[in-house]
C-alpha cells in the first residue's frame, strides 16, 4: 500500500516516533552511555600484545581502558577521548578527555621517548627528575625553560604545577593505588604502566597509548608494525641456532640478589634470543629476592651473565671483582662471558622499551654470533 494512502493521524504518529528516537539517542547521561549507544556489538580492541590497556573506537570516540597491574582484566580507569566538536555535539564535554591535548606533563622516561618518536615534544611542558633525563633535545628544552621540572628528589611542586596547568599528567605509579601529591591540583593524572608488561612487544605497544591523546594513531600503528616485523624476524632467526647457552641475570645488592622471574620481560627476551634462562621454570612475572648461596648453586656454571650498570667510565672484570669478590666464582666471570649494558651511555631505560627488536638482536649477537656476523649492537655488549 502506498504511504500516501495512510491516514494523517498515522503519519503524525510515525513522525513523532522518529523525533522521539532521535531525542532518545541524544538523551544520554554521560560519555559511557554515548559510547555504548554508538558501539558496534563486534567492537574489537586495537591492542594486540599489551595486557595493561585496551583501545576501542566508534563514532569518533575512543574508549581507553587501563587495567590494574597483575589483576588480569580488572579495570582501574576508563577514559573517553573525543575532539571538542564531538564532545559538544553530545553536550558532555566534562566527561571527555578533549584531544588532541594542548599540553602534557610526563613523569615516565619511556613515555618521553614515545613523545619524541611521535613528534610531540612541542606539547611537552613538564617533567620529573630532570637530572636523570638523557635525551639531549629534551634536556635543551629544560635548560631553555620550555619544559619545567614538576617533581624531583621525592618532592612534588604543587604550586608550580598549578601555574603551568598542563592538560594532563602522565605518571608511572609502582602501585596502582599509590596516591600522588599532585592529585590535589585536580589535573587529570593518567597512569602509564608499560613497565609492567612481560611481553617485549606488549611493552612497545604502549606507543599506541600515548598516540591516542594526540591524534597520532596512524603514526603509532606504522611504527609499531615495523617493530613487530623486525622482532619476529630476529626471533625466527634465533630458532635456527642448534645450541642454547645458559644465562642468568643481575647482581647481588644489600644482602639480596633480585632474580628476574621466569615469566618476566627479560626472561622472554632470553627465550626469544635462543638462550636457556636458568630460572625459566619460575612462575614470577617480576624480580624476586634470593640469597647469594641460592643463586650461586643454580647459576655458577651458566654460560652467560647479563648485567645492566653504569660504571661512569670503562667497565672491566677487575672493577666487578673489586665491587664484590664473590662474583669471581661464577663461570661466566672466569670465562669473560658477561653481557653488559651501560644504562647511562645507551639511555637504556628511556629508549629500549620501544626498540625490543634491537635488544633481541643484541642478545642473539652474543648467544649466536654466527647468525648476525655484521650486526652492530645497540645496547648490550660482551664485557671485554
Amino acid at each position: 500500500m502506498n504511504c500516501l494512502n495512510k491516514s494523517p493521524l498515522f503519519l503524525l504518529v510515525i513522525i513523532a516516533l522518529l523525533f522521539t528516537s532521535c531525542d532518545e539517542k541524544k538523551q544520554v547521561s554521560n560519555a559511557a552511555d554515548i559510547f555504548v549507544q554508538l558501539a558496534d556489538s563486534n567492537l574489537v580492541s586495537q591492542v594486540q600484545y599489551a595486557q595493561g590497556f585496551d583501545i576501542f573506537e566508534s563514532g569518533g570516540i575512543t574508549k581507553l581502558v587501563i587495567y590494574k597491574p597483575g589483576s588480569g582484566k580488572s579495570v582501574l580507569n576508563t577514559y573517553f577521548l573525543a575532539s571538542r566538536e564531538t564532545a559538544e555535539e553530545y553536550g558532555f564535554t566534562e566527561d571527555f578527555v578533549i584531544v588532541p591535548l594542548d599540553s602534557v606533563a610526563v613523569f615516565s622516561g619511556t613515555q618521553l621517548n614515545a613523545m619524541k618518536n611521535l613528534g610531540l615534544l612541542e606539547k611537552l611542558v613538564g617533567v620529573s627528575e630532570s637530572d636523570y633525563i638523557l635525551d639531549e633535545e629534551i634536556r635543551k628544552f629544560i635548560e631553555d625553560g620550555r619544559i619545567t621540572e614538576l617533581a624531583g628528589n621525592g618532592n612534588f611542586y604543587v604550586e608550580r604545577t598549578l601555574q603551568l596547568s598542563p592538560s594532563v599528567i602522565f605518571h608511572s605509579p609502582y602501585q596502582s593505588n599509590e596516591s600522588n601529591p599532585l592529585a590535589a591540583t585536580k589535573i587529570p593524572m593518567i597512569p602509564f604502566f608499560d613497565f609492567m608488561e612481560n611481553d617485549p612487544l606488549g611493552r612497545a605497544e604502549w606507543l599506541k597509548f600515548t598516540a591516542v591523546f594526540f591524534g597520532k594513531k596512524a603514526a603509532a600503528d606504522k611504527q609499531f608494525h615495523t617493530i613487530v616485523k623486525q622482532y619476529k624476524m630476529y626471533k625466527e632467526l634465533a630458532q635456527e641456532a642448534n645450541e642454547h647457552p645458559t644465562v642468568f641475570s643481575d647482581k647481588y645488592f644489600s644482602g639480596q640478589w633480585y632474580v628476574a622471574g621466569g615469566r618476566s620481560y627479560i626472561a622472554t627476551l632470553f627465550k626469544d634470543a635462543g638462550a636457556d634462562y636458568i630460572w625459566k621454570d619460575d612462575t614470577h612475572n617480576a624480580s624476586f629476592p634470593l640469597d647469594y648461596e641460592t643463586v650461586f648453586s643454580k647459576a655458577h656454571n651458566a654460560d652467560f651473565w647479563r648485567i645492566v650498570l653504569s660504571f661512569g667510565d670503562k667497565p672491566s672484570y677487575e672493577k666487578l671483582a673489586n665491587e664484590n669478590e664473590l662474583y669471581t666464582h661464577f663461570a661466566a666471570f672466569k670465562n669473560h662471558n658477561i653481557i653488559w649494558c651501560d644504562a647511562e651511555k645507551t639511555a637504556y631505560f628511556e629508549k629500549s622499551s620501544l626498540e625490543p627488536h634491537l635488544v633481541l638482536a643484541d642478545f642473539i649477537k652474543v648467544f649466536h654470533p654466527q647468525l648476525l656476523p655484521d650486526y652492530e649492537p645497540e645496547y648490550y655488549l660482551t664485557l671485554p
